[in-house]
């Protein structure tokens, strides 16, 4: 069966639960320092999180299906900019992934991309950005070929301070 790709739908948040949980899962083997490492909060989040989406107009989910399995899916959150920037509003990628790595740079991604983008384009931001770990290459790939340039490095600080030993 062909892979078609669409926006997500009620139905498919049990699928989705399941894909973001396996999509932390890599991040958290990348070295992802920010997601949390117990399952059942992990799970107990993500679930908050796909919930709070569907009820969110500013929350955009896209997703490609194969033989009614979920193989990819992408997240865009629609956000505000400071007064000082030069767009008003901008999507944030908050989620990418796919089952395969051969997926990304294809046309999978590329139809996935086109379906967000358009979005962003109906309710008006004026760019995107992603927070991508530098470990994860086959994402560094796929946003490289969706035309994203490298632009800040991002710093992360909690707010009690991990005790190393020395």
């Amino acid at each position: 069966m062909a892979i078609k790709v669409r926006r997500a739908k009620v139905s498919d948040i049990r699928q989705l639960q399941e894909k973001l949980f396996e999509m932390y899962g890599v991040q958290i083997e990348k070295g992802c320092k920010d997601v949390n490492k117990n399952p059942d909060v992990l799970w107990g989040g993500i679930a908050i999180e796909i919930g709070n989406g569907f009820a969110n107009p500013n929350w955009y989910c896209v997703l490609a299906e194969k033989d009614g399995n979920i193989i990819a899916f992408m997240i865009g959150l629609l956000e505000f900019c400071s007064p000082v920037a030069e767009d008003l509003k901008c999507v944030r990628i908050a989620a990418s992934f796919s089952e395969e790595n051969s997926l990304v740079g294809g046309r999978v991604l590329t139809k996935l991309w086109e379906l967000i983008n358009n979005w962003a384009k109906d309710v008006g931001a004026g760019h995107f950005y992603a927070n991508v770990h530098p470990g994860n290459q086959p994402s560094v790939r796929g946003v490289k070929h969706l035309g994203f340039k490298h632009h800040y490095t991002q710093f992360y600080r909690p707010i009690v301070m991990d005790e190393t030993e020395e």
